[in-house]
C-alpha cells in the first residue's frame, strides 16, 4: 500500500511528444454540432480512404484525387473539391437524411457483428501463431510522462523562469512538466530480446524506479487483444475478442472498408454495464482471415478505477511479404490525477484531451520493424529512419529535466515519495528510518520514541553504518542499537550485514515474516491506525541483546538465499518469565543460524539500496526457510539438546477479472528443546486497525503450537455488485470479503525447555477462524471491514473478541 499511497503523494504535492497531412478534419453534426464517428471518407474514383475516429476527426494521406467524399448513415452525403499543393484542413458539417416510411420489421437470424466475431474466434489461434512466429524484429519504445501546469498559479514562484522548467505539448493548451523520459530499442530473435539502446531521466531519482514499476508497468502496459484478459491497473480487463467477450460486450457491425485493394470489416463495441472495468471502441479486421488490422480501446469515465481520467490503447498491424499480419505500432496515453476532472462523464475518447493543472499525462508509443536494412544502421539512429513512426525526444525537454531535479520543491517531493516507498527519509548524507520505528507503545515502556538513522547512497555506495538510540516514557531506559551492511561488489549478488541491538522485542515477532514481505516496521504491523488506536498495550515482551552476521546471494532475477548465524541473549520482564518445574531462572542464550530460500520466479523488483522491494503480484513469491538452534540455561541441570525450526510460505494474488483475491499461506514443524517464543504464535493487534498477516479478534496471545499452518486471504470485488446499485455505484466502492484461519497443535516432538506461561491457551484443538465482510475504496483511502469468528468453539474465549469493526488505509487503481 505505501508503494501505491507514492502516487498520491506526487500528484497532491505537485499537482506528449506527439498526440498531420494533406487532407484532414472533423467530421460534425450540422445541428448539434457533435462529433460523428465512424463516418467514411474516400477520395472519389480510388480505393482511397479511411473512417472519422471517435472524436470525428480524420486524416488522409498524400490523396490520389481532387475530390473527397463524406458519407454517414442517416446523413446526406457531401463531397469537396481538394486544393493542389496545399495542407487541407476541413470541417464537414453533415446535414441528417430524414425519410419517413411505412412500418417495417426487420429480422436476421443471427447479427452479423456475431457471424465476424465467430469467425475471428474460429481464425484467432492461427493468426495469433502467425503473429508470433516472426523470427526477429526490432523494437523502439518512447515513453513520456508529463504533468500539467498552470504556470498563473502559485507553484511558478518556486522556479526562475517557467519556460525553462516546462514545455508545450501538440494541441493542448497549457504547460507541461516532464516528470520522466525513456527511449529503449530492443532487437528481438526468437525468444531473446537485447536492449540495444537506452536514454532515461527523470526528476525524482529516488521514485523513478517505483514511476517504471508501478505506474508504468501497471498501467503503459503491452496490449495483446488476443488475450482473453488484459491486466491493467491489478485488475484482468476482459478483452473484446475472448471467447466470452459476448457476454460482456455488445459489439456492432459498423462497414465495409476497402483500403489499398483489401477488404475489411469495422466494428464497435462497448461494455454491457459501462461501470464494470471494460474496453469501449472499434476494432477492424481482415474480411479474408479475419486477423486484427487495428483495435483501440478506451476505458469509460463511469468505470470504478481511481486517479484514471482517461485512457486509451491502440494497436495498428501491417502486412509483411507472406501477406500475415504482425505488429506496426502500439501506443498507450493515459489521463491520470488525484480526483476526477469536471468533465468525467464526457465521452471516453475525449475524458484523455481534457486536462487540467496537476494531471499527468502519459504516453507509451511502440513501434515495429522486420527490415534488415536496420541492421546496417546505428541503434541511436533508429529513431530517425523511416520504418519507425516515432518523434524523438529533443535535448530541450531532458535539459528541462536537469533544470528541474536541481528545484528545491522538486528535491523534496522526491524525498518524501522516498519515504513512501523506502520508509527512510533523506537528508543528504544520513537516512532516518524505517519511519515506523520511531513511536510505539507496549506496556513495560509506554510510549516508546526511537531515532533510528543510517548513512545514505551520498555518503557510501556499497556501505551502510546505522543504528537506534530508543526511549521508554514508562520504564525511563535507553535502548540501542548498530547495524552495518556492506555490498562488495558492482551489483547485489553479495551482501554481507552485521547487527547488535540491546533492546524490548515481542515474544510474538515473526522472524520469518521478513521474507514474504519488506515489513519496515520492526515492532508492530506498519498499520498507522493500528498504532493510535491500541486497546491494550502489549505486555509480552522480554529483554534482549541480539548479535547477528547476515551472508546474502541474489540472483539476477528469482532467487534469495541468506544465512544467518546469531547470538540472542534473553533475560526475563515483569510480564514474561522463563521457569522450569516452578523454578525461575532470569536469562538464556540462545545460539543459532537461519538458513533461508526465497523464490520469487522471475518476479519484477525495485532495488533500493541494499534492498529489494517486490509487490504483489500474479506471479506467487515462496519461501522456504529452517532455524537450527541450542539454548544454554545458568544454573539448570542438564544439557539442552539441539532444535530445528522449518517454515514455508507463499503468498500472490488471483487475478479473476476484474476480482482478484490476495493470499498468503503458511505453515511449519518445530522439534527438539527449544524456548517456547520459537512456537508459532498468532495474535491480534487489540486495536482498530485491520491487520494484513495477522489476525483481527485475537488478543496479544493466544495459542502457541509447534505444528501450524495460517491463512491471510481476502477477495477485492472490484465493484461486481456495488456498480449495479443506483446512487452506491457514484461513490465507486469495492467489496471485500476476507478470511484468516490458523490450525496448529502442540505435539510430543516439542521438547519445552521452560513451562509454556498460563497466557497461552492450548486447552482446544480446533481450528480458528475469522472472516470479514466489507468495502475498500471509501475515499479512495480507506478499508471499513466487520469481522467476527467463524465457529463458536472461541466464541466465549478470554483471549479472543467474539466480532469488531477494523479499517486500514489502502489505495490502488
Amino acid at each position: 500500500m505505501l508503494r501505491i499511497f507514492a502516487i498520491a503523494i506526487f500528484m497532491a504535492i505537485v499537482s506528449s511528444g506527439v498526440f498531420g497531412q494533406s487532407v484532414s478534419g472533423v467530421v460534425r453534426e450540422a445541428d448539434s454540432n457533435e462529433s460523428i464517428p465512424f463516418a467514411n471518407i474516400w477520395i472519389k474514383g480510388t480505393l482511397q480512404g479511411t473512417q472519422s475516429e471517435l472524436d470525428g476527426r480524420f486524416t488522409i494521406p498524400a490523396p490520389k484525387g481532387d475530390t473527397l467524399v463524406v458519407s454517414a448513415v442517416g446523413f446526406v452525403q457531401q463531397e469537396f473539391i481538394l486544393k493542389r499543393n496545399q495542407k487541407n484542413e476541413l470541417t464537414v458539417q453533415m446535414q441528417k437524411d430524414v425519410k419517413k416510411i411505412d412500418e417495417v420489421t426487420v429480422k436476421s437470424d443471427i447479427p452479423f457483428a456475431r457471424v465476424v466475431f465467430n469467425q475471428i474466434q474460429k481464425h484467432k489461434k492461427e493468426n495469433r501463431e502467425k503473429l508470433e512466429s516472426v523470427p526477429a524484429y526490432k523494437k523502439l519504445e518512447n515513453t513520456t510522462v508529463y504533468i500539467a501546469v498552470d504556470t498563473t498559479a502559485k507553484v511558478s514562484r518556486f522556479f526562475n523562469n517557467m519556460s525553462d522548467v516546462t514545455v508545450s505539448l501538440e494541441g493542448q493548451d497549457m504547460r507541461f512538466s516532464p516528470v520522466y523520459l525513456e527511449e529503449l530499442a530492443e532487437d528481438v530473435k526468437g525468444d531473446s530480446a537485447d536492449v540495444v539502446y537506452v536514454k532515461k531521466d527523470g526528476i525524482f531519482p529516488r521514485s523513478e524506479s517505483f514511476i517504471e514499476s508501478f505506474i508504468l508497468k501497471n498501467v503503459a502496459v503491452k496490449m495483446d487483444f488476443y488475450d482473453d484478459h488484459i491486466v491493467i491497473m491489478d485488475r484482468g480487463y476482459v478483452s473484446p475478442l475472448s471467447r466470452t467477450a459476448l457476454l460482456y460486450y455488445d459489439i456492432y457491425f459498423n462497414d465495409t472498408i476497402y483500403q489499398d485493394g483489401q477488404k475489411y470489416y469495422h466494428l464497435t463495441y462497448a461494455p454491457k454495464n459501462p461501470r464494470n472495468p471494460l474496453f469501449s471502441g472499434s476494432f477492424t479486421v481482415d474480411a479474408e482471415n479475419y486477423a486484427l488490422s487495428k483495435i483501440e480501446a478506451f476505458i469509460s469515465g463511469k468505470a470504478n478505477l481511481n486517479f484514471i481520467n482517461g485512457f486509451r490503447g491502440c494497436a495498428k498491424y501491417q502486412l509483411d511479404h507472406d501477406g500475415n499480419y504482425f505488429f506496426d505500432a502500439q501506443q498507450v496515453d493515459i489521463n491520470m490525477s488525484l480526483k476526477s476532472n469536471k468533465d468525467s462523464a464526457a465521452y471516453s475518447s475525449r475524458r484523455l484531451e481534457s486536462v487540467s493543472s496537476g494531471n499527468w499525462l502519459i504516453n507509451k508509443t511502440t513501434s515495429y520493424s522486420t527490415s534488415p536494412r536496420l541492421d546496417a544502421v546505428k541503434t541511436r539512429d533508429w529513431k530517425s529512419q523511416p520504418e519507425f513512426a516515432l518523434s524523438s525526444l529533443d535535448d530541450e525537454t531532458y535539459r528541462s529535466v536537469d533544470k528541474l531535479k536541481q528545484a528545491p520543491i522538486v528535491k523534496n517531493v522526491d524525498k518524501i515519495g522516498g519515504v513512501a516507498l523506502t520508509s527512510f527519509y533523506n537528508m543528504g548524507k544520513i537516512d532516518l528510518g524505517p519511519v515506523f520505528d520511531i513511536y510505539s507503545t507496549n506496556m513495560i515502556e509506554g510510549n516508546r520514541f526511537s531515532i533510528p538513522v543510517r548513512t545514505s547512497e551520498q555518503m557510501f555506495e556499497r556501505y551502510s553504518i546505522g543504528g537506534f538510540i530508543g526511549y521508554g516514557t514508562k520504564n525511563k531506559e535507553f535502548k540501542f542499537g548498530a547495524n552495518f551492511d556492506m555490498q562488495p561488489g558492482k551489483t547485489d549478488k553479495f551482501l554481507f550485514r552485521f547487527r547488535y541491538y540491546n533492546d524490548y522485542n515481542l515474544i510474538s515477532q515473526d522472524r520469518f515474516l521478513r521474507f514474504i514481505k519488506h515489513n519496515p516496521n520492526n515492532k508492530g504491523n506498519s498499520n498507522f491506525i493500528a498504532v493510535f488506536t491500541t486497546k491494550e498495550k502489549n505486555p509480552y515482551l522480554k529483554e534482549e541483546k541480539y548479535l547477528e552476521a547476515r551472508i546474502e546471494y541474489n540472483s539476477p532475477n528469482d532467487f534469495h538465499l541468506e544465512a544467518s548465524p546469531y547470538v540472542n541473549w534473553n533475560y526475563s520482564t515483569s510480564y514474561v518469565s522463563f521457569t522450569k518445574d516452578g523454578v525461575p531462572y532470569e536469562k538464556f542464550t540462545n545460539y543459532g543460524v537461519l538458513v533461508d530460500a526465497r523464490f520469487a520466479f522471475g518476479q519484477h523488483y525495485d532495488k533500493y539500496f541494499f534492498d529489494r522491494i517486490y509487490y504483489v503480484d500474479p506471479i506467487p513469491v515462496i519461501d522456504v526457510g529452517v532455524d537450527f538452534g541450542r539454548l544454554s540455561v545458568p544454573g539448570m541441570d542438564g544439557d539442552q539438546g539441539f532444535y530445528a525450526r522449518f517454515h514455508s510460505s507463499i503468498q500472490g494474488r488471483i487475478l479473476l477479472g476484474q476480482m482478484f483475491v490476495n493470499y498468503m499461506l503458511n505453515g511449519g514443524y518445530l522439534f527438539g528443546d527449544a524456548p517456547f517464543d520459537q512456537l508459532d504464535l498468532p495474535v491480534g493487534s487489540m486495536s482498530l486497525g485491520y491487520a494484513k498477516f495477522r489476525f483481527n479478534l485475537l488478543h496479544h496471545a493466544s495459542f502457541a503450537h509447534n505444528a501450524y499452518v495460517n491463512l491471510h486471504s481476502h477477495l477485492n470485488g472490484g465493484g461486481v455488485l456495488l456498480n449495479k446499485i443506483p446512487l452506491i455505484r457514484k461513490l465507486k466502492l469495492r467489496e471485500v470479503v476476507s478470511l484468516k484461519a490458523h490450525y496448529g497443535d502442540l505435539t510430543k516432538s516439542y521438547h519445552g525447555v521452560f513451562d509454556l506461561p498460563d497466557f497461552f491457551r492450548n486447552e482446544k484443538n480446533t481450528p480458528y477462524a475469522e472472516i470479514g465482510f466489507g468495502v475498500t475504496n471509501l475515499f479512495k483511502v480507506l478499508r471499513v471491514e466487520y469481522v467476527r469468528q467463524l465457529g463458536s468453539t472461541y466464541r466465549n474465549s478470554d483471549f479472543t473478541y467474539k466480532n469488531g469493526i477494523f479499517f486500514r488505509t489502502e489505495m490502488s487503481f
